[in-house]
């Protein structure tokens, strides 16, 4: 065989290994099932999936809005969800595109995209009076990027684990690890619990899977192409901002934002949690929630 030949094996293989490992990196690990009726509307970009979840009835005009964390489905939410339905409470919890049946766009150009999504859905519902919004980590980004654009759509916004700046670069490497599926199980897991608990709390299967990779990406990129300026400030709504007490990704967020916007922000300390907070504190969080929307 020919040195010529050999090194156009060498390649032809090199080239599957590299197209083997993207893959893997890649894939999704869907999530647990979402709570809810699941619907989708058609928009000029894609499908958006969405859930709708009540008790009946359910107290009129009283709706809440779901939007989930950083590369992550609204099954995360699925506890809370419960909980507000058993008060009274209508939800409507909205998957990210690339998550579910969400058309994953190749590129995201903005924060707003994500926005001009939540406000098709809400338009598909006929929900024009005002809604609270909970949005945890990346989803609190979405909400004060909807927030700045139809501030007369928006009552009051809850963030969990709410940041408008880059993790540090510990945690984003740990993130990185758990997102991209080219570690063991062993290693995903202790950058897990690193990177999203507290050191006392275990996280549940369901977070070592339920990771959507692509999604993720899209999210970094219209992130990194939204002025800060243009979406930070919520418009003018009042922002219920819960800091967990182990926040690797976000642990300035709240203080952050009380400084900028003292009279429209209130910031509720959360003990023995970490960045996912759902799955660590949910009787807590339910309380600070369910609190908040008691008073309004």
């Amino acid at each position: 065989m020919s040195i010529a030949r050999k090194v156009s094996i060498a390649l032809a293989i090199l080239f599957l290994l590299v197209a083997a490992l993207i893959f893997l990196a890649l894939r999704d690990n869907p999530a647990r099932v979402a709570l809810g009726a699941e619907k989708t509307v058609d928009t000029e970009e894609g499908v958006v999936q969405y859930f709708l979840s009540a008790n009946t009835p359910a107290r009129h005009g009283e709706r809440v809005v779901l939007l989930a964390s950083y590369a992550r489905s609204v099954s995360d939410f699925n506890e809370l969800v419960e909980v507000l339905n058993r008060q009274g409470y209508q939800t409507l919890a909205m998957q990210m595109r690339g998550v579910g049946e969400s058309t994953l766009q190749p590129i995201a150009s903005s924060l707003f995209d994500y926005a001009e999504d939540l406000a098709a859905v809400l338009d598909a519902e006929g929900w024009q009076e005002p809604v609270v919004i909970v949005g945890h980590a990346y989803g609190n980004r979405v909400a004060r990027s909807f927030s700045s654009r139809y501030p007369e759509r928006v009552k009051s916004l809850i963030l969990l684990a709410a940041g408008d700046s880059p993790p540090p670069d510990e945690t984003r490497d740990d993130i990185s690890k758990v997102v991209f599926q080219l570690r063991p199980d062993s290693t995903r897991y202790e950058a897990l619990r690193r990177a999203f608990f507290a050191p006392e709390n275990m996280p549940p299967e369901y977070w070592l899977s339920g990771w959507y990779p692509m999604a993720g990406m899209v999210q970094a990129y219209a992130t990194a192409n939204t002025p800060l300026e243009s979406w930070t400030a919520a418009g003018n709504a009042p922002m219920l901002v819960v800091q967990p007490e182990h926040d690797a990704a976000a642990s300035h967020g709240a203080s952050a934002l009380k400084a900028r916007h003292p009279d429209r922000v209130t910031v509720i300390p959360l003990a023995g949690a970490g960045h996912a907070v759902l799955p660590e504190k949910p009787e807590r969080v339910a309380q600070i929630i369910l609190g908040h929307l008691s008073a309004r």
